[in-house]
């Protein structure tokens, strides 16, 4: 709570910023999220993010392709030098950004080994998260737990619920994080 955590960076941090990425988790039935994550080639900055739960409320519908990516746009201020790092189950909306001209990577989805690079960086403090912009992401890692029915049968695997932000992060750790990086 009070490590991995910033209220907003300075203007001279703002000036060590090298690279700005959109983690994407996927999600029609389940929940759609943007990540925005700052990159000062040190540490992560998740700088604020985008969460839609279709099953959230009764005035809740799923949304189209075309409606995720015009709400991404507006997102991320139709800023064209974003690179999306995207569920790689997601061909049809890394399309639809791609159609728009924006840079998509498809995501590393390996789960053990995203686990591992994320939970590296985060013990680290090389994952910040902007305090109150990211409400979902702040939920959501407290209960990012191993699922102990598969331990119990000699497996490695999370619990696979209430993840979606978490997924987005692992995306983009798994995906972008050298060795260099995880050294430090």
């Amino acid at each position: 709570d009070s490590e991995n955590v910033y209220d907003e960076l300075s203007e001279s941090q703002r000036r060590t910023i090298q690279k700005r990425y959109i983690a994407v988790d996927y999600g029609t039935t389940n929940p759609m999220v943007y990540l925005d994550v700052l990159d000062d080639g040190k540490c992560y900055y998740i700088d604020n993010e985008y969460y839609y739960d279709s099953r959230a409320g009764m005035d809740r519908m799923q949304k189209t392709d075309k409606e995720y990516a015009d709400e991404f746009e507006l997102f991320i201020k139709h800023d064209r030098t974003v690179t999306v790092i995207i569920d790689p189950s997601a061909s049809s909306f890394r399309a639809e950004l791609r159609r728009r001209g924006y840079h998509v990577r498809e995501a590393d989805n390996d789960v053990l080994d995203g686990i591992r690079v994320t939970a590296t960086l985060i013990k680290k403090r090389l994952i910040k998260i902007r305090r109150g912009k990211c409400p979902n992401f702040e939920y959501e890692i407290g209960g990012y737990v191993w699922d102990e029915k598969a331990r119990l049968r000699g497996e490695e695997k999370p619990l696979k619920e209430k993840d979606h932000a978490m997924d987005a992060m692992r995306y983009l750790c798994n995906t972008i994080t050298n060795k260099k990086r995880l050294a430090a």
